[in-house]
């Protein structure tokens, strides 16, 4: 009798095949699907922490706006006076750029993220500001205390006379025996005009001295998806920035206000200006010393994109992960995000999803300024 031939005929290969093929499919999708909730869940997180962490840096600076400046009598004194040697302030003739006098701006540009810009005495050793005693001398203030000015100090020269101005000077000598400041030219002095005060205005008796320390000047903005800090240098005229967070598309503000006025963005049962609670947040920036005594806070609002691209959940369709404009508190009072495109369906922006993030910041200098 023939023997009996051994192995696998050509038919149990093929179906051997097959079951491993199918068993393969099986875990390849498995592991896309898995994969595509890790990196759902991991852009997520990414997009949670980038958003607090860029909320947290801009209300750190935003709280500390106006240390040292948050005066009644020197809000309102409009552009700085100031020289860097060797070229004034643009609105002396120069070609510096200006520096407002302002605890906070907010800086607005239809269709684009908002700027945030904050200033605040740094390293400042003394925050009440001395009055003049005398007239202001060629390259000296004689003041009514010399305690906290310490050499290299910046300080800013204010008159209460309308309308009020106020110029930019280094210490280069304290004199405390004498009562004085002394702001000369040259090297060490560079903040300082040659030949007395240049084109900077005289001030009189009772004029205020503020010590700025080393003065700090912040801009937050959104640059290429990055949340970005901007410190301006007046030492040259240029400026150093920082990008500090990324995965940030857009970013709005508004100045809350004890004005009096029911604008629809706060429900109070009553609006009375001055009682020291926000009737209204709107963009309108402030002027004068009047106008600069109603904001006691910023309303911030940041727009968090979460990395992972999502494709379209129709085959050959537009992407549709996101198809209405994510909003914040102020999109109803005229502050919408629109740094992203989400109306035109063409628009990759509605591949990806978003996270809003937004406080109410307390300005605490301006509500416990000194006038």
């Amino acid at each position: 009798m023939r023997s009996r031939q051994h192995g696998m005929s050509l038919v149990e290969v093929l179906v051997a095949v097959a079951i491993g093929l199918i068993g393969i499919l099986i875990i390849t999708q498995a592991y896309l699907t898995s994969d595509s909730f890790n990196r759902s869940t991991l852009g997520e997180g990414g997009a949670q922490t980038n958003g607090t962490i860029a909320l947290f840096s801009v209300e750190r600076d935003v709280r500390m706006a106006g240390y040292g400046l948050a005066d009644s009598r020197a809000l309102g004194c409009g552009i700085i006076n100031y020289y860097v040697s060797p070229n004034y302030s643009t609105n002396l003739g120069g070609t510096m750029p200006n520096v407002g006098y302002a605890p906070v701006s907010i800086t607005t540009t239809p269709g684009q993220p908002d700027q945030i810009t904050v200033m605040y005495a740094s390293g400042a050793t003394r925050v009440v500001p001395v009055a003049l005693t005398t007239g202001s001398g060629a390259n000296s203030f004689t003041v009514d205390g010399t305690y906290g000015f310490n050499v290299s100090d910046l300080i800013l020269a204010v008159n209460l006379t309308a309308p009020v101005n106020c110029s930019l000077f280094k210490v280069t000598s304290v004199v405390p025996a004498s009562a004085q400041l002394l702001h000369d030219p040259g090297a060490a002095g560079e903040y300082n005009p040659p030949g007395g005060s240049g084109l900077f205005p005289a001030y009189a008796k009772d004029d205020l001295v503020f010590d700025l320390g080393q003065l700090r000047r912040r801009t937050f903005s959104i640059v290429n998806g990055n949340l970005r800090a901007t410190d301006s240098l007046l030492s040259n005229g240029t400026s150093s920035a920082m990008d500090m967070v990324d995965g940030i598309v857009d970013m709005h503000a508004q100045y809350g206000k004890d004005n009096g006025i029911n604008n629809g963005t706060v429900s109070n049962s009553t609006y009375t200006l001055g009682d020291g609670i926000i009737d209204s947040f709107d963009t309108t920036p402030p002027v004068t010393s009047s106008d600069w005594t109603q904001v006691l806070a910023v309303r911030v609002g940041i727009l968090a994109r979460i990395g992972n691209y999502e494709k379209p959940s129709v085959s050959g369709g537009n992407c549709d992960a996101t198809t209405v404009l994510p909003t914040w508190s102020g999109s109803a009072s005229g502050s919408p995000f629109n740094a992203v495109d989400i109306a035109t369906v063409t628009s990759q922006d509605r591949c990806f999803r978003y996270r809003v993030f937004e406080t109410v910041i307390p300005l605490r200098n301006m509500i416990w300024r000194a006038s």
